[in-house]
């Protein structure tokens, strides 16, 4: 599954970079996320729950940053695995100074396996987009309070 998309911030490049990659700043605004925890250079072991389709579940992963140039660019990928299924995502991550703050597009892939993978392509799409607009929806959020 394809993942692109673009969102304005308020912000610096630079200070939506450290928005981005701020653990706390992720917990808070990632939904369904309930833990992070700091596991070597820029990965992340994460607890997740997520629902899809009345298939609910835990989810354990990793979060991993790389290729990071502060205030331009990341590299992220996600792993995730639990008893109704996994997934595997990459995403690049570029910020764009705009005359409104910054522009982060996104562009990546996704895939997912097991019981989940059972609802549709088209489902599960529609979840992904869902969950990564109420993401940057809430670091924005976070953004216009600092």
């Amino acid at each position: 599954m394809q993942l692109s998309g673009n969102k304005v911030f308020p912000t610096s490049p630079v200070q939506t970079f450290a928005l981005l990659t701020n653990p706390d700043v992720i917990i808070r605004c990632m939904p369904g996320l309930k833990s992070l925890k700091p596991n070597g250079n820029n990965q992340f072991d994460a607890e997740l729950e997520v629902g899809v389709a009345g298939i609910k579940g835990t989810y354990q992963g990793n979060l991993q940053l790389a290729d990071v140039n502060p205030g331009e660019s990341y590299r992220m990928r996600v792993t995730g695995e639990g008893p109704m299924g996994f997934m595997e995502s990459e995403v690049q991550v570029r910020l764009v100074e705009d005359e409104e703050g910054t522009q982060v597009n996104y562009q990546g892939e996704a895939k997912v396996g097991g019981t989940v993978a059972g609802v549709g392509q088209r489902v599960l799409s529609g979840v992904a987009k869902l969950l990564i607009n109420q993401f940057f929806n809430g670091v924005v959020k976070e953004a216009k309070q600092e």
